[in-house]
Formats: structure tokens, sequence, C-alpha cells
């Protein structure tokens, strides 16, 4: 089994549902090869040598589990899980701080993603009480209109388009959008839908329960900054008005635009944004920051580092857009 590495950040959760999180991490039937926590507080505290911590951490090295504790940046937590997503493991199981998953949640998943070749693969995240029964397509036109599939029970195996909170992914395939604002509204859904997007198939699955707390106190909710969330909101609405197009954005040099106006033929309803409109005709770039955020996931030259890329620019280029 491809090497699987377990993602969660935590902000204002040190005494409440992390350890908890933790726990359950560590009680997995399946474990995975690595566990990385950031720590995203405002006021951080070293605790890896308090008594909970200190007795978890001795019991993910008995079982064999590498664990590494890093002081983030406190920028949110889409920058961290895509710290995670290009630190070289096959999967990422990404987690919150106040996510219990059942013991068998990390196995069910990553059986499934490999037999299916999945992009990413989710269970049910349900939060006490439960809710009634209810109908959800996992369509991302329904988004607004539907409960998320994953809050309810899920009873059998169906593709869908978005996933909500935890679920497992296919490592280094698409970006987390790190324009998004602290507080991170809509990043599990702009990265999951991404991934649909470059053609990975996306399945929630049954008998894979996590439980999701919904701790009143930190995470996303330590903000409570309305703007933050309408700034996000706007840069899912930019993404969900132009989702039948290939985004470009040619934030390079006037080589680079010669080198891919070779394969702009080739891309499927483009929608350009370009510092040379002479060679490649299309919007300026900062409409494109404006609208979709921070522009990393279209740096050719900090994909190809990350792909550490031996091959021609132009086929750089092949392998970002189409």
């Amino acid at each position: 089994m491809d090497s699987v590495l377990c993602s969660i950040g935590t902000r204002g959760r040190y005494d409440t549902t992390l350890p908890l999180a933790l726990a359950a991490i560590v009680n997995q039937t399946k474990i995975p090869d690595k566990l990385i926590i950031f720590d995203d507080n405002d006021e951080p505290r070293d605790v890896r040598e308090e008594l909970i911590y200190k007795n978890l951490f001795q019991m993910m090295e008995l079982k064999n589990i590498e664990w590494e504790w890093v002081f983030a940046h406190k920028k949110g937590t889409h920058w961290n899980h895509q710290t995670a997503n290009i630190m070289g493991y096959k999967w990422v199981w990404r987690m919150d701080d106040d996510c219990i998953p059942e013991p068998h949640v990390l196995r069910t998943l990553l059986s499934y993603a490999i037999r299916k070749n999945a992009g990413a693969v989710g269970g049910s995240i349900l939060t006490p009480p439960l809710p009634k029964p209810f109908k959800a397509t996992g369509k991302i036109e329904k988004i607004n209109e539907e409960p998320n599939i994953q809050w309810g029970l899920i009873t059998k195996e169906q593709q869908v388009e978005h996933l909500h909170c935890s679920f497992v992914y296919r490592a280094g395939e698409y970006d987390y959008n790190t324009g998004l604002s602290r507080v991170a509204h809509r990043e599990e859904t702009l990265f999951s839908y991404g991934l649909h997007q470059r053609g990975f198939k996306l399945y929630v699955v049954p008998d894979a329960i996590t439980w999701h707390l919904k701790n009143p106190d930190g995470g996303i909710r330590s903000e409570t900054d309305e703007s933050l969330y309408i700034h996000d909101e706007q840069i899912f609405a930019n993404f969900m008005q132009y989702r039948d197009h290939t985004i470009v954005v040619l934030n390079c040099g006037l080589g680079d635009h010669i080198v891919f106006s070779k394969i702009l033929p080739e891309i499927k309803k483009p929608l350009i944004f370009s510092c040379y409109p002479d060679i490649v005709p299309g919007h300026a770039i900062a409409h494109a920051e404006r609208g979709f955020g921070n522009l990393d996931q279209w740096n050719i030259y900090l994909k190809m580092s990350q792909w550490e890329w031996k091959g021609s620019l132009e086929n750089a280029f092949r392998k970002l857009y189409l």
C-alpha cells in the first residue's frame, strides 16, 4: 500500500478536542506512515512535554507512527494542508482537530481509493444530534441548494464532485487555494472540486464514520470578521462562474508566453490572464489576483520545482493545463 500522511491543523483546541482527534488517529486499524500537526495558534504553546500529549506521542512511537509538530505561520488551514499536499506522500488523509474518526476509517477510505484509482474518498461526517434523513447529489451546482452529502449516514458508494471536512486524497495533483483568507472558507470544496476538474473520480463510501464535534471555540470560529467570509465566498463564486473553462494564468516572462502559445490550441475553453497580451491575448494579471486569490497554483516554475521536472517547458505547460 502506498505511503500515507495524516495532516491535521489545530487552533484554539489544545485542551478540548485535539487530544481526542490524535487518540483516534493512533487507534486506527490502518495507521498512517506519518502524522504531521500544524500548530496555527495565535499564542502557541509547546505541549510536547505535557502529560497527555507526551503519552500520545509515546503511543505513536510504539506503533511506529512517525510524527512531527510544526509551529505554522498563522495563515490558515489551507496553507498547512498545501504544505502536506506536496510533502511527497502518495496519499494524504486530511483531518480537523475536532474530528473523531472511528477505528477503521483510514483503512476503509484507502481501500476504496486504491481499488477505484480515485482522486479522493470521503465517508460520513456526522455531528450529534444527527439530522433527519435527506437526499443529496454531491453535484457542485447543487451546493447552495442541498445539504452536504457527507452530513448524513452514507449507506452505499456514490460518485460525487466535491468533498467536505475530512477525506483521503491523491497528493500533489491539485493545489489548495492559498489566496483565501485565514478562515479558509470553502477551501476543501475548491480543492476537491479541483481534483474532479482534473479528471479524478471522487467518492463517498459507507462504513467510514467520522464524528465532527464542531467545537464552538477555535478553528475558523476564532475569527469573527465577516469580511473574511465574504472575500472567500467571492473567490469561490468566481471559480464556479468559470468552472467550464480552463483558467490560464501566465504570470511569467515574454519567452514563456511564446512557448505557451504553442499549446494554446490544445486547451479547452481557456480563460486567459497574461502579462504579454500581444503574444497571448488575455485579461490583466491583476484581474486574476482579485478574482482567484493566490496565483501560485499557476506558477509554472514553482510547479516544475515541485514535480522535479526534467522535461521541456512546453510539456510542463501541457501537464499544468491539459
